[in-house]
């Protein structure tokens, strides 16, 4: 079993990450269970998504502490901190600030540059189809502003 946290601000395309981390896993013909957590405030409150991969049945969704966690921003990283563990990886935006700006990564692509990163955990964990989900974020974005970018932030993602 592989547990993921993801946390960030509303507006930041955490839901958008989980729907496509599941939808990629269970594609692959494993089981998926997503618990998405956000108040009403959407845009500006934080952002959570609990995600269990597995490939037996998963009979109980909740856990505490996740194998992978993200943390997209200072909010989200105090809404999260009674989910830090010991035995965990944490992907987290001060970590890797400096480095996007270097890289010319713009911030809305952000989100994609961690998905390029979380694709290779999976991947290497043989958790995702990753054609299926390269082809399902390309249906998903290529409409909007910004793919080109978004394609730049998953690739660096993938090879960092």
């Amino acid at each position: 079993m592989f547990k993921l946290l993801l946390a960030g601000d509303g507006g930041q395309g955490i839901q958008l990450l989980s729907n496509i981390i599941c939808e990629s896993a269970f594609e692959k013909g494993l089981e998926v269970t997503h618990i998405p957590n956000y108040g009403l405030e959407q845009r500006g409150g934080v952002s959570l998504a609990f995600i269990k991969i597995d490939d037996n049945k998963i009979v109980y969704p909740k856990f505490t502490t996740p194998d992978l966690m993200l943390v997209m921003s200072d909010q989200a990283r105090e809404r999260v901190e009674n989910h830090f563990g010991e035995k965990q990886e944490v992907l987290d935006i001060k970590d890797f600030k400096e480095t996007l700006v270097g890289k010319g990564i713009i911030s809305r692509s952000y989100n994609i540059f961690f998905l390029g990163k979380i694709f290779k955990i999976l991947l290497e964990k043989e958790l995702i189809d990753i054609n299926f989900a390269k082809n399902y974020l390309k249906n998903k974005l290529s409409s909007k502003p910004g793919f080109e970018d978004n394609l730049k932030a998953l690739e660096f993602g993938f090879k960092l």
